[in-house]
């Protein structure tokens, strides 16, 4: 202390200005490594989200490819042409031969990702494809006669290339009566990959589960066979997505990694550092050249300083607290035009920029929930096309003309309702809808299964529910709960008020219904972030949750008549209850 007061007034000056400066700068450098690792975070989670949703879209791609080729196995003509073909006459036997070619050019051109469809018939040992009948090789022979998970692992690798390959039968003396085959187009993969890049910057690799083929789209950076061995050991640890760091060319990247259970195959995207913690080490950067410049301005102009710089630090320091407690809705002010102005100026960028980047990860989050829900909303289900399609060929068969008539009818009523553009509708509209689509599926199971609608509450009429929301609730009794009963099959569905709920209630009468299947559909409708069998019930559950609130529900139970019972509930306004019933709209 005797030290300082023997100084002359210039160097106490200087220190007092240290004393306060250097306080600021260690604030402000900790304020930049706390926000670069919130952010950091925050953008991993976004990109692992993408990641996830591109993943998915090459699932939902190859989903079709996969439920037709099933169909295609029990396809009459291509099993004519594989097991009698050799008692038919001339001309069925080309008829039947154009319609298979015909059949596998409608399954070729399905997706832009197949480049072949071909049927192996090991009677001819040729392969039937859409516009030829060549021998084929007996390595390639062996390799598409191999026997593939259609659920987790549908594809086969040949000739680096993938392949979807299905032996009929798949049981003893498998492919001996033929094999039907998809080649996939690497073109189209790549070209897929390519559009995966984030901001145009970085690319995308898929990649089988041992690393042995790759498909890459975009720019890649080299030395990344450690990074792919390390992803390997991941998978292998049943870690199936996240994320991995690296240096390459003196660049830090991150490889963001998904493992499809749907498709065997991992999907890695690639992105440099600096393409979004840059501007934050851009900052920091600054924040340094500033520090130096204040030290300079403190050696020059100390006393003049002295006057106006008590007020701006204590706004200053106040401003660093309160970004410290969260508080990104900080902006400074200040009227003079010297270094200060500056620095202040910086710091409304820098928390305006945290303050933007950090909305942007929870609209992108939004964002690409709100897609998937339009894209499972919008989603026509082809197993029922294709049944609709069967049934009228049997109806117009059998001359059956009076089913035919309402049948069309309310087709054509079902595709009407499931093509408009409306998100919301009232309840009553839903529920018609919910008729013609029971009086399809009526064809279909004729006696085996009864369906009873009770009566829709007068003021409930015209309550604006998410279009198609009731609808998969009945599918999934016909579908999981009833489809295998011969006879006495029951859905009912019924309607009432509860307190403050308005509850609609989907019960069958099924009698696969364990406990253990009970307690596992509860368990998956509250796991929202993941894709599973319930995905249906899930999606109803999150529509209605998103259109009424948190106080919306979906219960599942056993009902009384012993199946599974699903209870929409559904909060009811205040000004429902205290509208007349002739005023409600």
């Amino acid at each position: 202390m005797r030290f300082i007061n023997n100084l002359n007034i210039f160097p106490k000056l200087v220190l007092t200005f240290l004393v306060i400066i250097i306080p600021l700068i260690i604030i402000s450098l900790a304020t930049n490594i706390r926000s670069e690792r919130l952010v950091r975070n925050e953008i991993t989670s976004s990109m692992q989200a993408k990641v996830n949703y591109y993943l998915t879209a090459l699932e939902y791609s190859f989903a079709p490819l996969i439920s037709i080729q099933q169909q295609y196995l029990i396809d009459e003509d291509i099993n004519n042409l594989a097991y009698t073909s050799s008692f038919m006459s001339d001309q069925l036997y080309t008829e039947t031969f154009k319609s298979v070619q015909n059949k596998l050019t409608i399954l070729k051109y399905m997706s832009s990702y197949v480049e072949d469809a071909f049927v192996y018939i090991p009677a001819f040992n040729r392969k039937v494809s859409a516009a030829s009948f060549d021998p084929i090789h007996p390595d390639e022979a062996a390799a598409m006669n191999q026997l593939t998970d259609t659920y987790s692992s549908p594809f086969i690798l040949f000739n680096n290339s993938l392949w979807m390959s299905r032996p009929y039968p798949s049981f003893t003396s498998i492919g001996k009566g033929f094999t039907l085959g998809l080649q996939i187009s690497s073109s189209a993969l790549q070209k897929s990959l390519s559009s995966f890049s984030i901001n145009g910057n970085g690319g995308a690799m898929l990649m089988n589960e041992d690393l042995s083929w790759n498909e890459i789209g975009g720019n890649i950076p080299a030395n990344i066979e450690k990074t792919k061995q390390t992803i390997k050991q991941n998978l292998l640890a049943n870690q199936i997505s996240g994320y991995e760091s690296f240096q390459s060319n003196k660049t830090k990247y991150y490889a963001f990694y998904e493992k499809s259970p749907k498709l065997g195959l991992t999907l890695a995207i690639f992105v440099d550092e600096n393409s979004f913690i840059g501007p934050i080490k851009q900052f920091a950067t600054w924040l340094w050249w500033i520090s130096i410049a204040s030290i300079l301005v403190i050696l020059l102009f100390s006393y003049q300083i002295y006057q106006v710089i008590h007020t701006p630090l204590k706004q200053l320091t106040g401003a660093f607290r309160n970004v410290e407690k969260g508080n990104l809705s900080t902006q400074l002010s200040y009227r003079s035009k010297d270094e200060f102005n500056y620095l202040y100026l910086q710091f409304n960028r820098m928390v305006f920029r945290l303050d933007e980047l950090i909305n942007e990860v929870y609209v992108q989050k939004y964002q690409v929930k709100v897609a998937e829900l339009k894209q499972l909303q919008s989603q026509i289900n082809p197993h029922f096309l294709y049944n609709c399609f069967f049934n009228l060929y049997r109806l117009a068969k059998m001359h059956e003309l009076d089913k035919v008539i309402p049948f069309t009818k309310n087709l054509g009523d079902y595709f009407k309702y499931v093509t408009k553009t409306a998100d919301f509708v009232p309840l009553e509209q839903e529920i018609n809808f919910c008729l013609s689509y029971v009086a399809i599926q009526n064809i279909r199971f004729e006696d085996h299964i009864q369906v009873e609608f009770g009566m829709i509450p007068e003021k409930f009429t015209a309550l604006n529910v998410p279009k198609l929301f009731l609808q998969p609730l009945i599918e999934n009794c016909y579908k999981h709960g009833l489809e295998d009963n011969s006879t006495g099959g029951l859905i009912q569905i019924s309607f009432a008020e509860n307190a403050n709920y308005f509850e609609i209630s989907v019960e069958d009468n099924g009698t696969i219904l364990s406990d253990t299947m009970l307690e596992m559909i509860r368990a998956q409708l509250e796991q929202s972030d993941k894709m599973t069998d319930s995905e249906g019930l899930l999606n109803v559950k999150q529509r209605l949750m998103l259109h009424f609130g948190n106080a919306a529900n979906l219960e599942v139970n056993r009902g009384k008549l012993g199946g599974l019972i699903v209870v929409v509930m559904i909060p009811i306004e205040e000004e429902i209850n205290d509208v007349p019933s002739d005023d409600r709209r």
